[in-house]
């Protein structure tokens, strides 16, 4: 998967770099839209596979065109509805519905300005397009490393090899559930109902009444048991133990202030641009693993570590949390160890090198 989102990345960056050209419908559509379903696998001069204009008519009377059909043995499997760039897409969903009840073969439907992408499949009613879409990304999201795993999954089921049509309906409304449900548990988080408190004395085993007082404990106790959760699941992927963090000091506020001053100088020891190019780096690729709001502010306690001989990237410990050493060569390059990777090294000149590496040791 990593491999596959290094491809969509660089064709992500080829595709914003032409935007600012492509000033109407017809530029989006060849400069945009075209470039991402050949990063899909799609063939956009086979006329066999990607027609244009293709139609998508209800009777002889009412004559309608969709931008573009994705075929299949002859067969159109996914209509495509393309909008300027500056164009806002809720507007054109109906007409994009139009397309899809209209073609009876028709299981993906795609509306698009080149930069935002909707897909929406029929999981209410057969051959009626929903009204949400299943999956919703930006191609600007995808350059900046702002689209999480689950997103990116999504976006890989849509390639040529990949893409199903006979089970697109179910996935999609597995897509959809698992988007409710997200949402609700955020919801949970924020602000615990006393339902939920009452949910959890219950699984609990708590054996006295359930009285509204102790339902409106429990609601705090939930929301505390939410960041604790968090807060572990955190300190297990990049591999320190809970009694470790249990026994870790708490710094104080002047050791917090000095960890935010990037511009500090300690016992002759210079942070250097290129140190502090890479800690930043680290911190907006982590940004987009992210699932809710506690695990984005934990990002804040990410922190580095100058020292004479190395430059540490860590999390809450320096020694226990270790990210990733740094060192700059004299040529240029970067030399990354990845402690938790079995110090697995990288040598570079480019920042981007260290993603796979840098999620694994997550």
């Amino acid at each position: 998967m990593n491999e596959f989102r290094d491809q969509l990345v660089r064709s992500a960056e080829n595709i914003m770099r032409a935007a600012p050209n492509c000033k109407n419908e017809e530029g989006t559509k060849q400069f945009m839209v075209l470039p991402f379903l050949a990063s899909l696998g799609y063939n956009p001069f086979d006329p066999n596979e990607v027609v244009p204009e293709h139609h998508a008519d209800f009777s002889e009377k009412y004559k309608n065109r969709v931008d573009y059909a994705i075929m299949r043995d002859g067969t159109p499997i996914i209509d495509i509805e393309v909008k300027q760039q500056d164009a806002k897409l809720n507007d054109d969903r109906g007409q994009l519905r139009s397309y899809f009840n209209a073609c009876q073969t028709v299981k993906l439907g795609i509306l698009t300005n080149g930069v935002i992408y909707e897909c929406f499949a029929d999981t209410d009613e057969r051959n009626i397009m929903d009204q949400t879409p299943f999956l919703s990304f930006s191609i600007y999201d995808v350059v900046n490393g702002q689209v999480d795993d689950r997103t990116i999954n999504g976006i890989a089921d849509l390639r040529r090899d990949k893409f199903d049509p006979a089970n697109v309906g179910a996935e999609a409304r597995r897509k959809l559930l698992l988007a409710t449900f997200i949402e609700v548990l955020q919801n949970w988080q924020r602000t615990p109902s006393e339902d939920l408190g009452r949910l959890l004395l219950e699984e609990g085993g708590f054996k006295g009444v359930k009285t509204k007082k102790i339902a409106q404990e429990a609601q705090e106790l939930a929301k505390q048991a939410f960041s604790t959760f968090v807060e572990r699941a955190i300190l297990k992927r990049i591999g320190i133990k809970q009694e470790e963090q249990d026994e870790a000091p708490q710094a104080s506020t002047a050791d917090n202030e000095n960890k935010n001053d990037k511009s500090i100088i300690d016992d002759g020891i210079i942070t250097t641009d290129g140190e502090l190019a890479a800690y930043d780096y680290a911190l907006r690729r982590l940004a987009f693993l992210v699932k809710d709001e506690d695990m984005f502010n934990a990002i804040n306690e990410i922190a580095y570590k100058d020292r004479k001989t190395v430059f540490c990237v860590y999390y809450k410990r320096p020694q226990a949390g270790s990210i990733f050493n740094l060192k700059e060569r004299s040529d240029g390059t970067y030399n990354f160890v990845f402690p938790a990777l079995d110090n697995q090294e990288i040598n570079t000149q480019k920042l981007a090198d260290i993603d796979a590496a840098l999620l694994e040791a997550l």
